[in-house]
């Protein structure tokens, strides 16, 4: 059964191209905005793990589906790149000046793509859970998971292949979700496979991704896609404070990327947390807090 507090709802805006983008709100509406940007694969009702946290603290959460996840259209060849100028387009139609970005996962070259290009007059703060990033180095490559291994050097060689892997996977999660979750619960290690014990953390994530696959798995395909590639900006071009939290015992993102962004990025306030994963959603109140001094 669905868990009371999964809210489907969504609005639907058009974007200067024609195509449609889709978001939904989470947290108090008077609250400082913050667009929060789902995982790959995801979708919008990924914010509901952060939604109390953004109650507590007093934010306004404006969760969008990426292109071709959810109810957004696809769009063919975007970038990272690209994803900012939504985001202003989204800041426009909604009357908003500042703001700030958050998301988990995924959400990483998205996040950071904001922070190199959208004004620090705008953008306050950038806040990531377990953030993807490039996969810049073989050290970084040696490191990832086997699967990842295996979609890195598909990217960069035989591109079209990747559409074979993703394709089982978004029928999986849409037409036979038990199977989708026990084999996701079965390869993660014991940090998350307790997170995803909490039927309410199982109920949304089952919700959330049937939703993110409801258009096939092209969107997904071609994220990951652009995730494992060059993604055409470095993040040494971070122009705003940068609060990241990353699992110790995260195997999607693993010790040698998060030690990249560390490093990396200018005047990051990076955070290890012992003993947890990729799925630590309880830091989000800690991610908020430290977005929270940022605020005027």
């Amino acid at each position: 059964m669905q868990a009371p507090d999964i809210k489907t709802d969504f609005r639907l805006m058009q974007l200067k191209n024609g195509r449609n983008l889709s978001f939904s709100e989470w947290g108090v509406p008077d609250g400082f905005p913050v667009f929060y940007f789902h995982g790959t694969p995801s979708c919008r009702l990924e914010a509901g793990y952060a939604d109390k946290a953004a109650r507590d603290l007093g934010f306004r959460l404006i969760a969008t589906d990426r292109p071709g996840f959810g109810r957004s259209d696809f769009q063919e060849n975007r970038t990272f790149k690209d994803w900012p100028q939504v985001i202003l387009d989204l800041a426009e139609y909604l009357e908003i000046n500042q703001f700030g970005v958050i998301g988990h996962s995924g959400a990483g070259p998205h996040l950071f793509a904001c922070g190199a290009f959208i004004d620090p007059s705008r953008l306050k703060f950038v806040g990531a859970l377990g953030p993807w990033g490039p996969v810049s180095s073989p050290e970084i490559m040696a490191d990832l998971n086997r699967l990842d291994r295996v979609f890195a050097n598909l990217a960069r060689r035989v591109p079209w292949v990747m559409r074979i892997g993703f394709a089982p996977m978004g029928w999986a999660a849409r037409y036979w979700p038990g199977l989708f979750f026990w084999l996701l619960k079965r390869s993660v290690p014991r940090p998350d496979q307790i997170v995803l014990e909490d039927p309410d953390v199982a109920a949304r994530f089952r919700a959330m991704q049937a939703e993110a696959f409801r258009q096939g798995s092209r969107g997904a395909t071609h994220e990951a896609y652009l995730a494992y590639s060059k993604w055409g900006f470095d993040i040494s071009s971070v122009r705003v404070p940068t609060h990241i939290w990353l699992g110790a015992d995260d195997i999607f993102v693993t010790n040698a990327m998060g030690h990249h962004m560390a490093s990396t990025i200018p005047n990051v306030d990076f955070h290890w947390v012992e003993g947890a994963g990729h799925l630590n959603f309880d830091n989000w109140k800690d991610i908020l807090m430290a977005c929270r001094h940022h605020v005027r």
